[in-house]
């Protein structure tokens, strides 16, 4: 396993000692709590680790006709300086991964999102193209919540207030010059920070001084995990399989049961079929000219006072599940299969038991009875659910 950027701050700072294998490298699962963590998040700022994160940089004369070819979105859009969300499919339509993609030039952009190194070289077959991985030149420094903006005031001596969210511009701290984007994975305001490697311990340190009179935390994964689910951000691995050649950054088995489109996992808005020609386009005109998707995305409200009292019927301490779930479980309407739940987890800011629902396209109206089939506490019971809306809150990341 690898250290990250971040680690000779981090061990000191993770008093219970609990780490997570993220990908090639360990980070802080959590460090005193995590719900104290996602309420700083929620509520105040956070700083987080999130280096593990695969990261390429492309460039040549052919970098834009390379995107252009991988991406579901109209690239010729995106103007330098400019971050966006896409997935990426194969011919057949299914979902290879999906992440950020930066542009930081006409012909030079990066790429954040699990591992890729493979699939990319397929799709840059007679280009002139380099990728480069720069996975490890780079950590990652996530700073999210609603006094972010305030902490990067304070540690960059300017204002904020007018990158817009998706924006990217440099900035210079303990010395290093960031790239830094308005962007983050809880749903929050935050920034993201490309920090060099070497520079690593000296941004931690200028990040946590500036952050200290805004009541800065440190959030390990365990809280980040958490915020993901309750703002509706799925992941690969746990949300649906990667339909690509690369090994995945998680640690559990997947299923091509699992595949999907992006209509089906709720990403219509980033399928841009008028774009340039990209691997899956056709398909993706095919699954929607045929009648649509045949499952969609849904958030999943289970009855947590029922999963309660299951535990407890076995003898059981009366839990439910704080972390986030990384394997799906069955789904029922009116007796029948319908699908599965995946990254089930108790979310305190809604306050609710919830999880992503991945049902067929008949069952997904808000308010439709469901069926789950719960095996967390040992056993095999029925627990009653319920479609709702996405996300579990509001979204302020572009307020």
């Amino acid at each position: 396993m690898k250290l990250t950027p971040f680690h000779e701050r981090t061990l000191p700072l993770n008093r219970m000692q609990m780490w997570f294998n993220w990908d090639r490298h360990i980070v802080p699962d959590t460090y005193a709590g995590f719900a104290a963590e996602l309420k700083a998040t929620r509520e105040g700022v956070s700083m987080g680790d999130m280096s593990p994160l695969s990261k390429y940089e492309i460039r040549g004369p052919d970098a834009l006709r390379f995107v252009d070819r991988l991406v579901t979105r109209n690239v010729a859009t995106i103007a330098a300086g400019q971050a966006f969300y896409s997935p990426w499919t194969d011919e057949r339509g299914k979902v290879v991964g999906d992440g950020l993609v930066f542009r930081l030039a006409p012909d030079v952009f990066r790429v954040s999102a699990d591992p890729q190194q493979e699939w990319f070289a397929v799709q840059a077959d007679g280009l002139e193209v380099g990728i480069e991985d720069v996975t490890d030149g780079f950590g990652l420094l996530a700073i999210q919540g609603p006094r972010s903006r305030q902490v990067m005031d304070s540690l960059t001596k300017g204002s904020w207030s007018d990158l817009t969210f998706s924006r990217i511009r440099t900035a210079t701290v303990a010395g290093a010059e960031l790239l830094v984007a308005r962007q983050g994975f809880t749903g929050e305001l935050g920034y993201e920070m490309w920090v060099p490697a070497d520079a690593g311990a000296d941004v931690w340190d200028a990040v946590t001084s500036a952050g200290a009179p805004f009541g800065i935390t440190a959030a390990g994964e365990h809280a980040i995990d958490v915020a993901r689910v309750e703002a509706g951000l799925l992941i690969v691995g746990a949300d649906y399989t990667g339909a690509g050649p690369d090994r995945p950054g998680s640690v559990i088995d997947l299923s091509p049961e699992h595949e999907a489109s992006p209509y089906e996992l709720g990403m219509d808005a980033f399928v841009d079929l008028d774009a340039e020609a990209f691997v899956g386009r056709d398909a993706l005109r095919a699954e929607l000219a045929s009648g649509g998707p045949r499952r969609r995305l849904t958030g999943v409200e289970i009855d947590r006072d029922r999963v309660l009292a299951l535990h407890a019927a076995d003898g059981q301490v009366p839990s439910i599940p704080d972390r986030v779930w990384w394997y799906p479980l069955d789904l029922t309407h009116d007796g029948r299969p319908v699908g599965w739940a995946s990254s089930v987890t108790w979310a305190p800011s809604v306050p609710a038991l919830v999880g992503f629902g991945h049902v067929d396209a008949d069952v997904g109206g808000p308010g439709t009875e469901l069926v789950v089939r719960w095996t967390l506490h040992g056993g095999d019971d029925q627990v009653p659910a319920r479609v709702v809306e996405l996300p579990f809150l509001e979204l302020r990341r572009s307020l």
